[in-house]
């Protein structure tokens, strides 16, 4: 199984930032289905390691809390860009959250995350389209903001490869408390 968590996003928050899209040649953009922000990326992990993760993550209390969502990237920075994202503005609280899945996750035995957390949604990405066409649209597009985004769950996701892309699917859900 190829294992990945994640904060979904509400369906009306999916539908405004796919609203974003553009026709350009050389992106292809996310389908909204699969807008989410990564927390951890597990990769292969063996059926027998799902009960204990399950475990696990059910113990991970936090409370549910919003987000704005605003701000443009790409990676890598420097050299030929292949992802487009929106991000995060303010993280602090999704930082939190990310940490404490990561050490529940590092404490089982997956490998620890040697990049910094960089919170976002990746809306495309690049083949073929030059860095100064994708910073015009990033440009474009820089007071976009979505405010106030609930994050009241994350999301044990299955990751399937197929020639189009990836396919997720749902293995389970951890909802955040409401106080």
């Amino acid at each position: 199984m190829r294992l990945f968590i994640a904060a979904p996003l509400p369906e009306e928050v999916r539908e405004k930032v796919s609203g974003l899209y553009q026709p350009m040649d050389g992106l292809r953009w996310q389908p909204q289905s699969q807008f989410h922000i990564t927390l951890k990326f597990l990769g292969k992990t063996d059926r027998e390691q799902l009960p204990e993760l399950i475990r696990r993550l059910n113990n991970t209390s936090y409370s549910a809390f919003q987000i704005t969502i605003s701000g443009f990237g790409i990676f890598p920075e420097k050299g030929r860009p292949k992802i487009l994202w929106i991000g995060i503005a303010s993280p602090g609280l999704l930082k939190d959250l990310q940490k404490k899945i990561e050490q529940q996750c590092v404490e089982m035995g997956f490998k620890a995350e040697d990049r910094p957390f960089v919170p976002h949604i990746t809306l495309a990405r690049i083949k073929g389209t030059s860095k100064r066409d994708v910073m015009s649209f990033v440009n474009q597009h820089k007071k976009v903001r979505f405010p106030e985004v609930p994050v009241n769950k994350f999301v044990l996701y299955e990751s399937k490869l197929h020639p189009d892309g990836a396919v997720h699917e749902k293995v389970e859900e951890f909802p955040l408390s409401a106080d």
